[in-house]
């Protein structure tokens, strides 16, 4: 019974994950761009040909959180057949996230067995959402486009001094982390800037990392999961799996 069940389960993940992608099947976004005039988080179809020169090179992020890295010399689709890549990386894209999640401490330790998936499923998220930046670790850190940065710490028992700080922009604030609160919204006047490095003094012991855009032209989990890894926010990566399950 609990066999069946866990199929059941594991259809149902893999089939909410195939009709969250299929409409946005023909975008891919743009990860990391070299001599090349695209932005990271830009939108190309997968359905038309592209052309890269010599020294050229593009990373790619497909709906399904497929990573795509070309290198020019290339003319032609960026994922060759789309229709039939998908068929694959849909049952298998999660899968490939989570057997490729790091080593040691960050691994899910985790083969491509579907099985595996409930191992992750009966631990807890590191998280209570993917969208808070646990600032008591170094990051890096990462945020989703047009979000509010929320902080958050595991012990709230004490009230705590707070000094946030973005370095090499000469900008600080300080305030009360009140007692009780896990969460806590950054300050209004705060910049928000993609690829700044932050500090967070609490009381006296300080986490520092740099600050990572999720795009929001990234619509499906998966594909802000495979951002989220390239990036290195894996206890945020690690909740936003979690969140499949």
């Amino acid at each position: 019974m609990l066999r069946f069940k866990q199929l059941f389960i594991s259809c149902s993940v893999l089939v909410g994950l195939l009709f969250s992608t299929v409409a946005l099947a023909d975008n891919l976004i743009v990860y990391s761009a070299k001599g090349i005039q695209l932005k990271s988080g830009a939108i190309i179809s997968s359905t038309e040909g592209l052309t890269l020169q010599s020294g050229q090179e593009l990373s790619l992020i497909s709906p399904t959180g497929k990573m795509i890295k070309l290198v020019g010399p290339f003319n032609g689709l960026p994922m060759g057949n789309i229709d039939e890549k998908n068929k694959k990386s849909v049952k298998e894209a999660l899968l490939n996230l989570l057997s490729d999640s790091g080593r040691g401490e960050e691994s899910f330790g985790i083969t491509r067995s579907t099985d595996d998936v409930f191992k992750l499923a009966n631990r807890p998220a590191p998280l209570p959402t993917p969208w808070v930046l646990d600032v008591t670790k170094d990051g890096p850190y990462c945020y989703r486009e047009g979000d509010q940065v929320i902080f958050w710490r595991s012990n709230k028992t004490k009230s705590t001094k707070i000094r946030i700080e973005i370095l090499e922009h000469s900008w600080n604030a300080k305030t009360v982390w009140s007692k009780g609160k896990s969460q806590l919204a950054s300050p209004s006047a705060m910049p928000v800037i993609d690829g700044a490095v932050y500090q967070i003094t609490l009381n006296k012991n300080s986490s520092k990392g740099s600050l990572n855009v999720v795009p929001d032209t990234l619509q499906s989990k998966l594909a802000q999961a495979a951002w989220l890894k390239e990036k290195g926010c894996i206890s945020q990566f690690k909740t936003l799996v979690h969140s499949f399950l």
